[in-house]
């Protein structure tokens, strides 16, 4: 049997890969960037190379579209934010092959920002509180008042994308309009700004059927890429009762199919959950949910069998796991900041040195090659960093984001309604 495997930026990508591949189906992926590391498996059986989705979201479209549909494929497994692009075809796909994939109606209350504001309102989960500017002035005459700390998000991003914490409002504008300039946003997609929460992050991945969740997967992260919060680089599995009651809630609201997760903080003196971002989409945690004895990737086979999984094994706690190349990056951050508080990165540097009995995302001695071809990447993209204003967070994400697009709301307008349909149908 074959699957067809998308978002190849991802490294919960490549655990995937893995293990369909170790469970005996023949793995084909597509993608539009020539670098893109998890295609670089031994398990992967073929490559396509199709259009960069950045640049060229439709002909990336009719080309996906084009293998989901040739009856090559038993399964599509789309693994980051080409779910959102690809939703919009959904009832082609679901005709075609076995998938998980939701309504991109779905996806948008997790993706958007303020749609999940929103949703977190209608469910009755605490966030911080938030402000989402409509235009530039109101931005301005936001920020002339709100409380700081605050933080500057992006609606539709992922990554860590131009996420700023701004302490002193002196700097706030500038910071704010920055991001904008850097990520070019227009006046309809304009930062938020969010309170601040001071405490520790409990991420989370669910593996769902229908509102229910079969599995899941709780962590903290120990460092973050950018090293104010952002991206986890090293975290290890945790149990946290109020931060899966809280996502159960959403997930059963949505009556959701599929992997998502979501991010809370921990208000450091009430030891509330607060609920900050989701993904529609699975993440790194996938490799921890395995390593902790859940394994996601069978499940999601079952559900996109159109069967009713029993529920998996909880995740052992304890259970750490490092994407590499961002945590080394971490290091050398350390080195530079030693000259602001040298006393304080040593500290970091001694523990960093010390780490142990960890699963790594991507390295690998079996299959080696995936990790060198993350460094290939890098390596030639680090001028973007010194010679533009490009933002540091989507160096490694920035060829495999979703960008909205005209020809997607025409091709909204002329469907027709249908009825949403199963997995596996």
């Amino acid at each position: 049997m074959k699957v067809l495997v998308t978002g190849l930026f991802e490294p919960a990508t490549l655990h995937a890969i893995r293990r369909f591949g170790q469970l005996g189906y023949e793995v084909h992926t597509a993608e539009g960037h020539c670098l893109a590391f998890a295609g670089f498996s031994k398990y992967v059986a073929k490559r396509h190379r199709i259009r960069n989705m950045r640049y060229f979201p439709q002909q990336y479209a009719e080309g996906l579209l084009r293998l989901i549909e040739s009856g090559a494929y038993e399964y599509y497994f789309p693994a980051y934010e080409e779910i959102l692009l690809m939703s919009h075809y959904r009832e082609r796909i679901v005709a075609a092959v076995k998938t998980t994939l939701p309504d991109t109606e779905t996806l948008m209350r997790l993706h958007d920002k303020g749609h999940f504001e929103q949703l977190a309102e209608d469910v009755g989960i605490d966030t911080p509180k938030t402000l989402l500017p409509k235009s530039s002035d109101e931005a301005r005459r936001m920020m002339a008042d709100v409380r700081l700390p605050v933080a500057i998000k992006q609606r539709k991003t992922s990554g860590a994308a131009g996420f700023r914490i701004v302490h002193d409002r002196s700097h706030l504008e500038k910071q704010y309009f920055d991001v904008v300039a850097v990520n070019r946003l227009d006046e309809n997609n304009l930062p938020m700004l969010q309170e601040f929460i001071a405490g520790p992050t409990t991420c989370t991945l669910h593996l769902c059927n229908q509102g229910s969740v079969i599995g899941e997967v709780m962590y903290r992260g120990i460092r973050t890429m950018p090293r104010s919060g952002g991206t986890t680089v090293l975290r290890e599995s945790i149990q946290d009762d109020a931060s899966s009651a809280a996502a159960a809630k959403i997930i059963e609201h949505l009556h959701y199919t599929g992997l998502c997760g979501f991010d809370f903080i921990i208000d450091e003196q009430t030891g509330r959950p607060f609920l900050v971002d989701g993904n529609c989409r699975v993440t790194p945690a996938l490799s921890m949910a395995y390593f902790g004895g859940c394994d996601l990737i069978e499940g999601w086979i079952e559900i996109a069998d159109g069967k009713t999984p029993a529920p998996l094994p909880k995740t052992k706690t304890g259970v750490r796991t490092k994407l590499q190349f961002a945590d080394f990056v971490w290091l050398l951050e350390s080195y530079l900041g030693s000259f602001k508080d040298w006393k304080g990165e040593h500290r970091l540097r001694k523990q960093w040195w010390r780490d142990k009995d960890f699963h790594y995302d991507i390295a690998s001695w079996s299959d080696p090659l995936p990790n060198i071809m993350i460094w290939v990447y890098i390596l030639t993209n680090c001028y973007k960093l010194i010679f533009t204003n490009f933002d540091s967070a989507q160096l490694f994400i920035f060829h495999n984001q979703f960008v909205e697009h005209p020809f997607l709301e025409d091709l909204a307008s002329s469907k027709p309604a249908v009825a949403k349909q199963t997995p596996g149908s």
